[in-house]
């Protein structure tokens, strides 16, 4: 039996925030590239340190706050929804069972662990207790397998139940949705960090030794199925026969291609402007090559008719029903208005039957 070795370890960047204005110890050799992936979410961690080589406390640290990460193109544009929020990593979320308060010190027993989960120094953030007062991020003071204890200003003793967690020092993380990669193609995307220093400037995180701010991200995607797109057609066609009637087309649409499930329904979404009078239908041919005779006594498939007389509408969106592909190679959208003389408009040419404004197919 052959077996396949997975990893699951962090994207993870170290930063170097400069805020003594130099290094000391601490120096990064290279900038890693980042490799993310399109059809999925990616998460991103980082590891920020100060100059000394240690990590930041990101919760309540005066020093530094609202970090960021902007990710761009090569030619600077920016992703949709970039800046993405840099969020500390949360560690050990527990129940609690009871919050004992003296004077100046608190207590909160939770579910034990095998370890003790938390340290002297860590910040851990209370919520969902009564009294509400409670609720809120301290500085862990002291530590047991089962009891954990932080700075408090006021005396209470209380036993709610309620939640705690803690995060790890230094440690956060950004996540690049799927859906802004959507259109990206595998190329080398720039990305920075920035931060809000305490006196309220925008600072860069360095990526490395050298005080670079900006880091590479390489795009992967081939690593993940991707979903065919959906494609828009606004420009059409037409032919006028010998009654005066136009019919409009749009261009031939191929509905096989070469992919490991192939297309078995093709779906169409039309919209058309307020007013619309006509019909429209799905015409298809097997034929592998069009020609002129291509759509000669083509089947067809109508999804909208409206063309008695006095008829109106108000629908601007008409959905087709999902159009078997078989052994059909090619399909088209077209519309035609009523019969000129069954609707008088050439006694009356300012009669308005409305427009298709445009045809969306979409593949199954």
């Amino acid at each position: 039996m052959q077996k396949i070795q997975s990893y699951l370890y962090p994207n993870r960047i170290i930063l170097i925030a400069d805020l003594a204005g130099f290094t000391v110890e601490n120096t990064i050799v290279y900038a890693k590239t980042v490799k993310i992936y399109k059809g999925v979410d990616n998460v991103i961690e980082f590891d920020i340190q100060n100059a000394d080589q240690k990590r930041l406390d990101l919760v309540i640290n005066p020093l530094i706050s609202n970090v960021q990460m902007n990710i761009m193109d090569a030619s600077g544009n920016a992703l949709p929804n970039s800046p993405y929020s840099v969020v500390p990593v949360g560690l050990y979320p527990t129940t609690i069972t009871g919050i004992t308060v003296t004077t100046g010190t608190a207590t909160a027993t939770f579910v034990a662990q095998s370890t003790a989960p938390y340290t002297v120094g860590q910040a851990i953030t209370i919520s969902n207790c009564s009294p509400s007062s409670i609720n809120g991020s301290y500085i862990v003071t002291g530590c047991t397998t089962t009891q954990v204890q932080f700075a408090y200003a006021n005396a209470y003793t209380a036993s709610k139940l309620g939640s705690v967690s803690t995060t790890l020092k230094g440690v956060s993380r950004a996540v690049v949705p799927e859906d802004d990669l959507y259109d990206i193609e595998t190329q080398y995307l720039k990305y920075s960090v920035i931060a809000t220093d305490i006196d309220g400037n925008n600072i860069p995180l360095y990526t490395d030794s050298r005080f670079g701010a900006v880091g590479t991200i390489e795009v992967v995607g081939s690593a993940m199925p991707t979903m065919r797109k959906s494609v828009v057609y606004d420009r059409f066609s037409g032919e006028i026969n010998f009654m005066g009637n136009v019919t409009n087309h749009t261009s031939s649409i191929p509905c096989k291609f070469y992919e490991a499930v192939p297309t078995t329904t093709m779906n169409f979404q039309v919209v058309v402007s307020v007013g619309f009078i006509g019909q429209i239908y799905v015409e298809t041919t097997e034929d592998s090559t069009i020609s002129v005779e291509s759509w000669t006594n083509s089947p067809r498939t109508i999804i909208f008719d409206n063309t008695q007389s006095g008829a109106t509408t108000v629908i601007t969106t008409i959905n087709s029903p999902a159009i078997p592909v078989g052994k059909n190679n090619y399909m088209r959208i077209s519309w035609l208005f009523p019969d000129v003389w069954q609707y008088g408009s050439q006694q009356n040419p300012n009669l308005e039957f409305g427009m298709v404004d445009s045809v969306t197919v979409c593949h199954y």
